[in-house]
């Protein structure tokens, strides 16, 4: 009998298979496992990243952490002053406005920077492209006029703000501008003596630190430290601002009267070697002589002409070939090698001193004294005059002139030479070689900067250059009476002060063509100076004058520049206090101021004092 299985029902509900307990079990189990192994993957995932956390990089993520709430902000150091000798600010920094934008919040960039445009004299195009950027700040305009910077802000613009920066500016506006240099808008000396002493005028930024929440709120109690700015130091000139001024306008004067190009002054205190006023001042392609941003006295050079003469007198009376009194007979023109040189003008042969030769200027003279010489000691004394070589200014741009060395002279070069052809020097080179005679034949280092000072007043004065001895004194008093009869009866008459004794030396000298050569006559260019110092018995000023390519008319440096060094030496006795001759005599005179140095007064108190007291034997 077969067995039937069996067969469990429910009513109306068709038939249902039981499935097994430990089926069930076994799938439950599968996915607890797999749950658990995520798990533990995760947490080992966790905890690695724990363990780099805290163990391998915690220096890292501290950092990143702090900068998100401590935000360090730099204190801008000021930039030092430039003041001259008398304290009279010539460069300062100011405050000034610069309108900034925040692009993310301008509505309209192209309609707000055509309404900007005309306010700041700028591009639209330009001011549409900052205004549309994608970052939170552009800058729209720097260091502004505080009253265009108010007109922009009075138009309510979104995203338009105000920040405050520092800004270098000048009082005198262009005076003095190619020696104290330029700034970049930063304040970052790129020029002059600007750019010379841009490290201790710059100073050290300091620092602040705080601690900032997420809105930017600065946290109680949070971290928070200052280190102040060492502010830059103040640069203390050796330049007279006045006489800076007054030397500006007699040159841009006397440049224009004399139909130059271009000219230059330097005035300098032989004794010490100071400058006390440098101009440059150029025509512009306008036709107006205006002011030059470029300090040609120790860039520019060019060929000095007879104001060189005395440089080869001093080396001729050094050397003993000749006295101030040694006669010579002076030829009209004289052939050297294979060129002729003559006076001007044309003259027969006289019988002319050492004294006469200077007097007149004349070049077949000086030649014939510079060929009794010889070249190694002609060569030798121009060196030790500063010719040829970078003076101590340490201007950036010098030039050092051209003096060529003993190889490479020719059959002409001692000649053209002593006369003040085939060389050339700056004007601070001739005006220092000058100073070297006024100081009693010592050459002093030229400089422009006394010293400097800091916040508290305190002064550090500028290590002195070091001086040489060119010729002794009694050859630099020799040469410093002749060069005063100069003055008195010869080419430099034009350059009398009234009251003063004054020495000096004309020169008018060809001015080499681009292409080569000098031209001829009657198509010649020339450079027109004059070189004086006074008291001519005690010098206490020495000035020289250039005139780049005056007209035909005017071309002499008698008639071009002395003039101009007559109008500045009478301005600078009376602002430097230097007395006149009545004055150190001791004469009074009624209705008069008198100027008297402080050494002088002293004398005088002395002198007062000695004539007071009794007699020996009562």
């Amino acid at each position: 009998m077969s067995r039937q299985p069996e067969v469990t029902g429910a009513a109306g509900r068709g038939v249902t298979r039981q499935v097994p307990l430990r089926e069930t079990q076994v799938v439950l189990r599968r996915r607890l496992v797999a749950v658990g192994s995520l798990l533990v993957v995760a947490a080992g995932l966790l905890i690695w990243r724990l363990a780099v956390v805290q163990l391998a990089e915690p220096d890292r993520f501290l950092a990143y952490g702090e900068s998100q709430r401590i935000r360090p902000v730099e204190l801008v150091a000021t930039r030092g002053a430039i003041i001259d000798r008398n304290g009279v600010d010539l460069a300062l920094s100011l405050s000034l406005p610069s309108l900034v934008a925040n692009p993310m919040r301008v509505d309209e960039p192209r309609l707000a920077a055509l309404r900007l445009a005309g306010i700041l004299d700028v591009d639209v195009d330009f001011l549409e492209g900052r205004l549309s950027g994608d970052g939170q700040f552009a800058y729209l305009g720097r260091q502004l006029d505080p009253a265009v910077a108010a007109e922009a802000m009075d138009l309510g613009l979104a995203g338009i703000r105000i920040e405050e920066e520092r800004a270098r500016v000048r009082p005198g506006n262009r005076s003095a501008l190619g020696v104290l240099g330029r700034t970049n808008v930063d304040s970052v000396g790129i020029s002059g003596l600007e750019l010379v002493y841009d490290g201790l005028l710059s100073g050290v930024p300091g620092l602040k630190v705080i601690e900032r929440d997420l809105w930017g709120a600065s946290i109680p109690g949070g971290e928070y430290s200052v280190e102040a700015p060492t502010h830059g130091r103040t640069l203390v000139l050796t330049i007279d601002r006045s006489l800076q001024f007054e030397a500006e306008r007699l040159l841009v004067e006397g440049v224009e009267r004399a139909g130059g190009q271009s000219g230059v002054l330097v005035a300098m205190d032989p004794a010490s070697g100071q400058v006390l006023a440098s101009v440059t001042v150029v025509r512009g392609d306008d036709g107006v002589i205006q002011i030059s941003g470029e300090h040609r006295a120790v860039t520019w050079t060019y060929e000095p002409g007879s104001i060189i003469k005395p440089l080869t007198v001093s080396a001729v009376l050094d050397a003993s070939v000749a006295s101030p009194d040694t006669v010579r007979e002076v030829p009209g023109r004289i052939e050297v090698h294979d060129a002729t040189f003559r006076d001007t003008p044309l003259h027969d042969p006289l019988d002319l001193t050492v004294s006469d030769i200077l007097r007149r200027s004349s070049n077949v003279g000086t030649i014939m004294l510079a060929s009794d010489l010889g070249p190694d000691a002609l060569y030798s004394k121009f060196h030790d005059f500063g010719l040829g070589r970078v003076s101590a200014l340490e201007f950036p741009g010098e030039s050092g002139g051209s003096l060529l060395a003993l190889s490479r002279w020719s059959g002409t070069s001692l000649p053209t030479i002593s006369i003040g052809q085939g060389v050339s020097a700056t004007p601070m080179q001739m005006v220092t070689a000058y100073a070297a005679l006024a100081n009693r034949g010592v050459r002093p280092a030229p400089t422009l900067v006394l010293g400097t000072r800091d916040d508290g007043g305190m002064f550090e004065p500028q290590r002195a250059g070091r001086t040489t001895t060119v010729v002794p004194a009694t050859v630099a008093a020799e040469v410093v009476a002749m060069m005063e009869g100069v003055v008195e009866s010869g080419t430099g008459t034009r350059a009398v002060v009234p009251g003063y004794r004054v020495a000096g030396k004309t020169g008018t000298a060809w001015k080499p063509r681009p292409g080569g050569g000098y031209g001829s006559d009657g198509d010649r260019d020339y450079v027109a100076s004059f070189v004086g110092l006074l008291p001519a018995d005690e010098p206490q000023l020495v000035v020289l004058v250039v005139v780049d390519e005056p007209s035909l008319a005017h071309y002499s440096g008698g008639r071009a520049a002395a003039p101009i060094f007559s109008e500045f030496a009478q301005f600078a006795v009376r602002r430097l206090r230097i007395p006149s001759e009545a004055e150190r005599a001791g004469s009074e005179q009624a209705g008069r101021v008198r100027a008297i140095t402080p050494a002088h007064q002293r004398l005088l108190d002395e002198a007062l004092l000695e004539s007071a007291a009794p007699l020996p034997g009562g």
